[in-house]
């Protein structure tokens, strides 16, 4: 799961009781309910998300502004979130929605960089690992059901977003398919719902590196999340915490893991894609600076809190059969990195336990 239950209904107390102190603050009201103008499928054809998921997203960053949207002449909540919701899923601002709301067109990018700190910084809430050893046995046995990898609380991999670098800085972006990109290190379980996002950080980045350097590694190391698995991709080295392929394959129980593996990964894939296409504005995120990346990972981040919520509200998935092409390249040449001996004798431990026999449907040859 991608937050608790507890955490869910714990945010949905806090918005939902606290109506008066929110009316304390004297926020502008929107001229008019834009919502309550259009049906249901045009909602969702239009913003990719369903009426009562968007009234929560409205409501959520209603309560984070309340303390700073003071100015009683600017644009509402309702209308800033309207704007925002139209450049995340058309990655441009419609003509319909800017005259409907008839914001500057400065006005409408400082409400958009808004809308998007406020939803960034809800990351703690709606991006979760699993509290407790318990909810971590639950995220494990899902997974085992889907390919028989055992005490596995996740999957991880980099989500590319193209931009356009500045001319000095063409390489620095340059990712192993040769596009210009930021990358963001993501974590989800298996069923798609995102339980850590890291930092963006320029395109050429090693995912070994980012994982390195991020905030959940770190966490691992020291014990915060028990002794489980994340299962990586072939970025990534083999080590205590990270499991990762059989390089070669020399065995029959190695191919029928490496094909549990690569089945169970590839919700990974499926849950980048799923973000990238609803939220249109992941497709290229612009103009970017090395030192000034702040400003896009709050988008993508806003956008992944968005995918969370729409999980939750059980939002159709779009049909869009068209997957992401997973980092990095298949000719890329990944460094050679030590691999603990402890982590392999894991690695073999399970797949002597679980791999060594077949079941007679696995599609492994000689």
């Amino acid at each position: 799961m991608a937050f608790a239950p507890a955490v869910w209904l714990a945010a949905q107390a806090e918005l939902y009781e606290d109506d008066e102190e929110a009316e304390a603050n004297n926020f502008p009201e929107p001229q008019k309910n834009y919502l309550g103008d259009y049906n249901d499928d045009y909602l969702f054809e239009r913003f990719r998300l369903t009426r009562p998921c968007i009234s929560f997203i409205t409501d959520c960053v209603r309560l984070r502004m309340k303390a700073t949207l003071q100015q009683m002449n600017g644009p509402s909540v309702d209308e800033m979130v309207i704007v925002a919701l139209d450049y995340y899923v058309n990655g441009i601002l419609s003509t319909k929605v800017v005259d409907m709301i008839q914001m500057e067109q400065m006005e409408i990018h400082e409400v958009i960089n808004n809308v998007s700190k406020v939803l960034s910084g809800m990351v703690r809430e709606f991006i979760t690992f699993p509290a407790n050893g318990e909810e971590r046995a639950n995220v494990a046995h899902e997974i085992k059901k889907i390919c028989g990898i055992p005490t596995s609380m996740g999957l991880v991999g980099c989500m590319h977003v193209k931009v356009r670098p500045p001319q000095h800085d063409k390489e620095a972006f340059r990712n192993t398919m040769d596009n210009h990109t930021v990358m963001t290190q993501v974590i989800c379980d298996c069923e798609g719902n995102l339980m850590s996002v890291e930092n963006c950080c320029v395109g050429s980045t090693p995912e070994q590196t980012i994982w390195d350097m991020s905030d959940i590694a770190q966490q691992l190391k020291h014990g915060a999340h028990g002794t489980h698995w994340i299962i990586a991709g072939k970025g990534y080295a083999l080590s205590r915490h990270l499991l990762t392929t059989v390089s070669p394959a020399k065995e029959k129980a190695d191919r029928r893991f490496n094909a549990a593996h690569g089945m169970i990964h590839s919700v990974l894939q499926r849950t980048i894609t799923l973000v990238k296409r609803r939220f249109r504005c992941l497709a290229n995120l612009g103009h970017v600076q090395q030192n000034s990346l702040d400003k896009k990972a709050e988008i993508i981040k806003a956008c992944c809190v968005l995918h969370n919520i729409a999980k939750k509200f059980s939002v159709p998935a779009l049909n869009d059969t068209v997957l992401e092409t997973m980092h990095p390249a298949e000719n890329h040449q990944v460094p050679v990195v030590e691999v603990p001996s402890y982590a392999e004798k894991s690695r073999a431990a399970i797949i002597g336990i679980y791999f060594s026999h077949s079941s007679g449907n696995d599609g492994v040859s000689d």
